[in-house]
């Protein structure tokens, strides 16, 4: 205790052994008023520390918001910052009060106060996507490969994540390397958890298409798909941002899953088990209604999942089925695909098209804007 709070208790001390107020104020050098300030804010009652400073801060911040509240949202961004899983924004914090049950303001007052204290890091501008680009597709699952990474050691592994379009139910899986028959039960386990959808969109990866010494043969991966009623999609090439959602989501996994060290793939796997979960119970969206992926997948009237068992040392059979690649005509007029090129109409120059390849037809249909351009021969074999 310093000397100023001793001379407070002194003062309402000789108060109440009827010492008169003058005689207290001259015996501690005090002035009256200051005697009488002291002897009030005992008897107020304001608690067993009523002889220490309280806060000057101000009761009520600019804008109407009290300090209380302030606190609040700073004391909730701290707490959802001391979970590697969460998500930081503000409408993670308006919830984490709201179940509190405290009354909070706007997303956008949230927000300034973030600001206004240092905790909102200015993020990159999204890049623009041509308007010419085939996004009509609906259920679509996005899928993706992060690595090679490593553990210490050497070890090198793999992420693979999923993540659905609609409602950004996801799923992680290290995996040890990215060859197909690694990433098909982590496929087919997302598929059993949460359900089929009706297309499965990834980028150019080899592993994902087959064999560049047998394109045309479809590998474990798209037979796994096409066999279960989902037809795989092949964004443009060199062009990650069109598979944007699984992109965004990869940059969440980096920040707060793969920034954590791992002992081992077994300790990996447990780990990523437990995150999917956080995610898909807690982070909110607001491209749809600040829900979260599990309200969402709740609210789902019907499911497809898969409900057989897929041995994965038998080829799956394939009757029909598609194939779909995105492809940007460049002034050469050339389309390929699966290794093989095809020259199509000067209207089609600077482009997306549409190669749809039509497995049980052994054809190759050339779209764009819903107008069909080409018909190719295009065969494939289904044994």
């Amino acid at each position: 205790m310093d000397s100023e709070e001793k001379l407070r208790q002194d003062a309402v001390q000789l108060f109440l052994e009827n010492t008169p107020v003058d005689s207290i104020a001259r015996e501690l050098s005090k002035s009256r008023q200051w005697v009488y300030k002291w002897i009030s804010r005992y008897r107020n009652n304001l608690g067993r520390d009523w002889y220490k400073d309280q806060s000057k801060a101000p009761k009520t911040l600019a804008g109407g918001i009290s300090a209380n509240i302030e606190h609040a949202i700073i004391e909730a961004r701290k707490k959802l910052d001391s979970n590697p899983y969460s998500q930081k924004g503000a409408i993670s914090i308006l919830y984490e009060l709201n179940q509190l049950g405290i009354d909070v303001p706007s997303v956008a007052t949230i927000n300034r106060i973030l600001k206004r204290n240092g905790l909102i890091k200015k993020t990159e501008t999204a890049i623009s996507k041509s308007k010419e680009y085939p996004t009509h597709y609906y259920d679509v699952q996005q899928m993706d490969l992060i690595g090679p990474r490593y553990l210490k050691g050497g070890f090198k592994f793999y992420i693979f994540t999923i993540i659905d379009k609609n409602n950004h139910m996801s799923g992680v899986y290290p995996i040890v390397n990215k060859a197909a028959q690694n990433i098909v039960p982590a496929i087919i386990d997302f598929w059993t958890v949460y359900q089929m959808p009706d297309y499965l969109q990834m980028d150019n990866e080899l592993s994902f298409k087959g064999s560049n010494r047998h394109p045309r043969s479809l590998g474990i991966l798209l037979r796994t798909a096409i066999s279960n009623g989902v037809t795989p999609i092949f964004i443009s090439v060199a062009e990650p941002w069109r598979n944007g959602v699984v992109e965004k989501f990869n940059e969440t996994v980096q920040k707060h899953f793969l920034s954590t060290q791992f002992i081992s793939l077994e300790e990996m796997q447990l780990k990523a088990k437990e995150f999917t979960e956080f995610h898909n119970a807690h982070h909110r969206y607001s491209s749809q209604n600040n829900k979260t992926p599990n309200e969402l997948f709740h609210e789902m009237k019907y499911t497809s999942k898969l409900t057989h068992k897929i041995d994965l040392n038998e080829k799956p059979l394939i009757e029909e089925g598609e194939l779909i690649f995105i492809r940007f005509i460049r002034s050469d007029l050339k389309l390929s695909v699966l290794n093989s090129t095809f020259i199509v109409t000067e209207n089609l120059m600077y482009s997306y098209v549409e190669a749809i390849v039509r497995i049980d037809k052994h054809l190759l249909i050339v779209k764009h804007k819903g107008m069909v351009y080409h018909y190719f021969e295009f065969v494939m074999p289904l044994s």
